[in-house]
């Protein structure tokens, strides 16, 4: 049986390691090239080893009737974006997104900017395996590279132009200060600058790229050096994103943590304020939290859960015709572009209601109070099917059942990394503690 290359958001490994290793990049070029067929736009994140996947994925390309445009280093969102409004068949994302500087990875889009489907990517990983032969222990050693953020080639221009389309003209900013955490990742040059344009004041942390330190300690997954930030200096409020930036977590002026279910809530207000939420329902997922549920309940809004990803949530929205969908990591959809989540593009919408409403993050947010949630990773060697394991899915019925009416369980396995996730959340902190712990010995001792 073939190994299974694409997870919930591309493929991602160790870069050098299988599936990452030069002559199987070449294979995932000539896949993609074949089955794009046509103009491909390239863009990745600042990782050491995002030049050297380009070159072999662009040799892989160069072996088909497809062509490139190199994007540079860009956000996620916008090579989506780019490539749904430029003359593009496709799109390609070397990055592997809030995952440490030693992996990486790619996405794939199609020419409307979506990331490819199921059918498309089994088509396009039955071609690589095909092309690139049993290579699962080649590991290739990944050259030193120097690393920047800044990009001359004016895709990122034309990304920024596409942002500020969707909202007025002018130094709109002007007044308001903002501490910006780039997570030494694709925003270190755009964000700050674009920020400033429009008149902020902007204080810049982790917006120096090496190659090495993306998401080392900060942004969007390690918020401390935002919070800590935060408390030195008197800002509207704090953003960090993640090393491709298509998420962003926020901490308001009193320094609360404000992540995607309480950008969700204020949206979702905004929008039906102004009358703009038709159908009223707002698109989540199996991680959003209970309290985003009742909350919109309470306000005649419904939401519906999809499967973790904001590839499943975009597909929800399309098919539904959500004007709104996001998950708590902070991956937030607009019925703007209707693509993936864009983390410059949610920091602006929070700007923008700060100062049409003229009020403060807290003000906005003042009665958003998450349920107590316990998650916990457990590292696994092989993602062994749940329903094959007797033992673990009675205890998992033994916590549901306890858990009924005033709580949820949630245990999957993660699309890009070797971990299950297990979520317990419910009006009691002290039994989210007692039920995890019960269900983590069962698991430990039947998974390993």
């Amino acid at each position: 049986m073939s190994t299974k290359l694409f997870g919930t958001d591309g493929i991602r490994a160790k870069a050098g390691e299988f599936p990452l290793n030069a002559q199987t990049l070449r294979a995932i070029g000539r896949a993609i090239g074949e089955k794009v067929a046509g103009k491909i736009l390239v863009g990745q994140d600042t990782r050491m080893s995002s030049p050297w996947i380009f070159e072999h994925l662009k040799a892989g390309i160069a072996m088909t009737g497809s062509t490139i445009e190199d994007a540079g280093v860009i956000p996620t969102p916008g090579v989506a974006l780019l490539t749904k409004t430029g003359d593009y068949a496709g799109g390609v994302m070397i990055s592997a997104s809030h995952n440490p500087y030693e992996d990486n990875g790619i996405k794939v889009f199609a020419s409307d900017g979506t990331k490819v489907n199921d059918a498309v990517e089994a088509e396009i990983e039955a071609r690589i395996h095909q092309y690139a032969g049993s290579l699962e222990q080649v590991v290739d050693p990944v050259p030193d590279q120097s690393i920047s953020a800044r990009n001359t080639t004016g895709f990122i221009d034309r990304y920024e132009q596409l942002l500020l389309s969707h909202f007025r003209k002018g130094s709109w900013l002007t007044g308001m200060r903002l501490v910006v955490d780039c997570a030494n990742g694709a925003t270190s040059v755009v964000a700050p600058e674009l920020l400033r344009r429009l008149g902020a004041e902007v204080v810049v942390t982790n917006a120096s790229p090496n190659g090495t330190n993306i998401n080392a300690g900060c942004g969007a997954v390690h918020l401390d050096s935002l919070i800590a930030l935060m408390k030195t200096n008197s800002a509207d409020f704090g953003v960090a994103f993640d090393g491709d930036a298509d998420r962003s977590l926020f901490v308001s002026r009193s320094g609360r943590l404000l992540d995607g279910d309480a950008v969700l809530l204020m949206m979702a207000r905004r929008l039906k304020k102004s009358g703009k939420l038709n159908p009223a329902v707002v698109i989540g997922t199996l991680m959003t939290n209970f309290s985003l549920e009742r909350m919109l309940r309470e306000e005649g809004i419904a939401l519906t859960r999809v499967a973790v990803g904001d590839r499943y949530i975009f597909e929800e929205m399309t098919r539904s015709g959500a004007e709104l969908g996001g998950e708590p990591s902070g991956h937030v959809i607009f019925s703007d572009f209707r693509l993936s989540g864009d983390g410059l593009l949610t920091t602006l919408k929070v700007a923008e209601a700060i100062v049409s409403d003229h009020a403060s993050f807290d003000d906005l947010t003042h009665d958003w109070v998450q349920a107590p949630q316990l998650l916990k990773n457990v590292r696994v060697k092989q993602k062994v099917p749940l329903e094959t394991l007797p033992a673990i899915q009675a205890t998992m019925t033994e916590v549901e059942h306890e858990l009924q009416g005033t709580g949820r369980l949630v245990v999957r396995y993660s699309g890009t990394e070797p971990l299950l996730r297990v979520m317990i959340e419910s009006d009691n902190a002290d039994k989210n503690e007692r039920l995890m712990n019960r269900l983590l010995e069962t698991i430990r001792k039947h998974l390993g």
